[in-house]
C-alpha cells in the first residue's frame, strides 16, 4: 500500500507486479443544497418585495420538484401515443394516424418496422397476437420534456418500450379558409425504442 491509499495489483500465479494500482473511489456526488422557503441555496437571502404588473411570475424554487412545473397532460398524451404506435405496428390503424402524435422520423421508423415484419412471412398468414399497453411511467427531464418507460404484452410475453415526449412548436391549420396559420406547443413523441 502506498501513502496515497493505493494498492499495487500483483499477478495471481507468479506474484509479479502488474503495474496496475487500485485506489479509493473519489467523492463524485455533490453535497446537497439546503434550501428553505426563507433562504435560497446555501443560506443566500432572497429579496422579497411587492409584485408589480411588469414583473414576471416568480420562478419555481431551486429545490422544487420538476413535477410541480410540468403539464400533467403529458402522461395522458404518452399513453395515447404509445397505444397508437402499438396499434399501427399491429396493423389495426394506418400509419397516417401517427402523423398527429409523432415526429416524422418516428413515422418512418414504424413504417420500416412494419415492412420488415409482414404478417404473411412471420406467421404463415396468421395474425400474431395484438399488443396491449400495460404500464406507463414518466420521468421529467424538464418542464417541456419527459422520458417514458412502458411495458406491453403480446400474447403471453411482456415487452418494454422506452420513449421521449416533448412539447414542440407545431403549425396548426387555419380554422377558416385563407386564415392565418398559428404555431403552438404540442406534445409530440420524439423518440421510441422497443424490445
Amino acid at each position: 500500500m502506498t501513502d496515497t491509499g493505493t494498492v499495487a495489483v500483483r499477478d495471481r500465479e507468479g506474484g509479479v507486479d502488474t503495474g496496475w494500482l487500485i485506489g479509493p473511489i473519489p467523492q463524485c456526488e455533490p453535497e446537497p443544497l439546503s434550501v428553505t422557503p426563507a433562504t435560497g441555496p446555501r443560506g443566500v437571502a432572497r429579496v422579497v418585495g411587492p409584485a408589480t404588473s411588469r414583473q414576471r411570475p416568480p420562478a419555481p424554487a431551486v429545490g422544487a420538484p420538476v413535477a410541480d412545473r410540468v403539464d400533467p397532460s403529458a402522461r395522458a398524451f404518452a399513453v395515447s401515443a404509445l397505444t397508437r404506435v402499438l396499434e399501427v405496428i399491429d396493423r389495426r390503424r394506418p400509419v397516417a394516424h401517427l402523423g398527429a402524435v409523432a415526429a416524422p422520423h418516428i413515422v418512418d421508423q414504424v413504417t420500416a418496422l412494419m415492412h420488415r415484419s409482414a404478417p404473411s412471412s412471420v406467421t404463415g398468414g396468421r395474425r400474431p397476437p395484438t399488443a396491449s399497453l400495460l404500464r406507463v411511467h414518466l420521468q421529467w427531464s424538464g418542464p417541456d420534456a419527459a422520458e417514458v418507460t412502458a411495458s406491453y404484452s403480446r400474447g403471453n410475453r411482456v415487452h418494454a418500450v422506452a420513449a421521449r415526449v416533448a412539447r414542440v412548436p407545431t403549425r396548426i391549420r387555419p380554422t377558416v379558409p385563407g386564415g392565418p396559420r398559428v404555431t403552438e406547443l404540442r406534445w409530440t413523441l420524439v423518440n421510441i425504442t422497443t424490445v
